[in-house]
């Protein structure tokens, strides 16, 4: 009897301390939760935000660090189309050589300056550079007394390649020409002009004035006169005007 009242004894306990047991693993695992793991992650964003930087002062030439990869951005300098432009200069034509002037013998020489006007006009192209191309078209008449009996004459057309810097965004447009056609003269010793083969290349600039469409023009040109005498002659240029740009 004692015996049985022992077993009983023994399994009451155990039993006891199991409950125990599970009341308190039960209250550990109620209080507090653990939150679950956040699986699966977030997919990554791509592209990244911000890249490739924009606005216009991204340099044109860099890329973030991250991404030594990135394909470069350049700058784009082309026009976006072919625009025209034309100009009126009052210009100062001075034409010098053996023979030239009243009085002057023909090995000696001499010269005459003649008063007058430039006016023409030009085409830019579209490039893909800072450097505008183009083709300029123009007409010199120039005609001055000087207090001389025959007059200074110089009348001529000319035509050729220009080249500036409209694509460079510059304050001002620098411009070079080289032109080739035919000018006549009448040396400052005739009533009537005669004509020759002429070149003459071309230095100037173009301020704009507060408008995309009208710039100021300051332009210096040198150049010859072929077969007059059977010499050649330089004919020099200094003009400034005005330039509408038809855009």
């Amino acid at each position: 009897m004692h015996h049985f009242h022992r077993v009983l004894l023994r399994f009451s306990g155990t039993l006891s301390l199991l409950l125990l047991a599970g009341s308190l693993t039960a209250a550990a695992q109620a209080y507090p939760p653990y939150p679950p793991p956040n699986y699966p992650p977030p997919p990554p964003s791509y592209p990244p935000p911000g890249y490739p930087p924009q606005g216009p002062n991204y340099p044109p030439d860099q890329r973030q660090p991250n991404y030594p990869n990135a394909p470069q951005r350049y700058p784009n300098y082309r026009h976006a189309t072919p625009y025209p432009s034309f100009y009126g200069m009052f210009s100062l034509g001075h034409y010098s050589g053996l023979g030239v002037g009243v009085g002057t013998p023909p090995n000696q020489s001499g010269g005459i300056t003649a008063l007058g006007g430039t006016f023409g006009g030009y085409v830019s192209y579209p490039t893909y550079s800072p450097i505008g191309v183009g083709v300029d078209a123009r007409l010199i008449v120039e005609n001055s007394s000087n207090s001389t009996p025959y007059g200074n004459k110089v009348l001529g057309g000319l035509v050729g390649l220009r080249i500036d810097g409209s694509g460079a965004r510059l304050p001002i447009d620098p411009y070079f020409q080289f032109e080739i056609g035919g000018v006549g003269t009448n040396n400052g010793t005739s009533t009537t002009r005669s004509a020759s083969f002429a070149y003459q290349a071309q230095f100037g600039a173009d301020f704009p004035l507060g408008t995309p469409q009208l710039s100021a023009r300051m332009e210096y040109g040198t150049g010859q006169l072929t077969s007059i005498g059977n010499t050649n002659h330089t004919l020099q240029t200094f003009s400034f005007g005005l330039v509408l740009h038809v855009r």
